[in-house]
């Protein structure tokens, strides 16, 4: 079998933001929010990012874009590294790489009509303009499943599936290969979720899009794909095809996470083992020598009081940061 392509490449990234005191605004410390994350993302794949709140994955996000300069490391896109680039250079890579936003309400502009949220872009980038553009929004807002009628409407006047459709059209707009799922749809109906992706998963048949998935949802990210990456406080701690790291999760994180995960099946989730971890996630501000999740690992020995895991391929293509499987 050929080797997939790789479209995204994340190398070493770190992204700290300064901890400022005092009427000079001194920089007394930094908040660690990513802290050495390496990953690849194939073409045509979509690769799930869970973990719990303030893990770092929306910081991992926008700094793959540049919307935050990264304190440290690398990001190539199509083999040119992003972190170098700057001005024009930048913006016109821009249209290769696109975000979808968590929140439909605060990310549409509620003065813009949908024809000007989704010509914008367009007019920005030098894609289309004219009656060029307008074809190509009625084209967008069909692809997501909506009236081309409502170019003339404001975002106040849907509905928040309808208002997460049009902000998937407006990263569609500039024609994409990699497009950031950031929670798209925690802020929904249940209801409503599974149509979201389900559009998603047409798209990226129809299109040959590349999504990087960030989620809470476990199930949701099992479901859309291909291979799974576990943060904990800054870093990955495992890194597997979805499946697997379901079936087999290797490291005491992920098996908390999965424990936690409601199953619908009253007989398994009845008769399954629920991992409960103590205490709260540390401060990304001061996190823990050794092992950061060591502190509420069920799990830990005195090597990872002392010593960072390095994340090391146990299996073909699945990753694990883990003393107990030794270095």
């Amino acid at each position: 079998m050929a080797e997939p392509n790789v479209l995204v490449k994340v190398e070493n990234l770190k992204q700290y933001f300064p901890i400022k005191r005092g009427l000079l605004q001194r920089v007394v410390g930094h908040i660690k929010a990513v802290d050495g994350v390496s990953f690849d993302i194939y073409e045509g794949e979509t690769l799930g990012l869970v973990g719990e709140s303030g893990c770092g994955k929306t910081t991992t996000s926008r700094a793959i874009l540049q919307l935050y300069r990264p304190t440290a490391g690398k990001v190539y896109m199509e083999g040119r590294d992003l972190t170098a680039m700057q001005g024009e250079e930048l913006r016109q890579m821009r249209t290769r790489m696109q975000i979808i936003f968590q929140n439909p309400y605060s990310s549409l502009n509620p003065r813009m009509t949908v024809g000007r949220i989704l010509t914008e872009p367009m007019q920005v980038h030098g894609v289309a303009k004219g009656k060029e553009a307008q074809e190509r929004v009625a084209e967008l807002l069909h692809l997501v499943g909506m009236n081309p009628y409502f170019v003339n409407r404001f975002p106040a006047e849907f509905s928040g599936g309808q208002r997460q459709r049009i902000g998937i059209a407006r990263a569609l707009t500039v024609n994409p290969s990699f497009i950031i799922c950031d929670e798209p749809i925690s802020s929904l109906d249940v209801s409503i979720q599974a149509q979201i992706v389900n559009l998603l998963k047409k798209l990226q048949r129809e299109l040959g899009l590349t999504y990087l998935f960030i989620s809470h949802d476990l199930s949701m990210v099992r479901f859309i794909s291909n291979r799974m990456a576990v943060m904990y406080l800054g870093k990955i701690v495992e890194l597997a095809p979805s499946e697997e790291i379901v079936t087999t999760p290797l490291h005491p994180y992920t098996q908390a996470l999965w424990s936690a995960a409601p199953i619908p099946d009253p007989e398994i989730e009845e008769s399954r083992e629920r991992i409960v971890l103590e205490g709260d996630v540390p401060s990304p501000a001061n996190p823990p020598k050794g092992c950061r999740f060591h502190t509420r690992c069920p799990q830990a020995m005195d090597i990872c009081r002392q010593e960072e895991p390095l994340l090391q391929e146990l299996q073909p293509g699945h990753w694990v940061a883990c003393h107990r499987y030794g270095n």
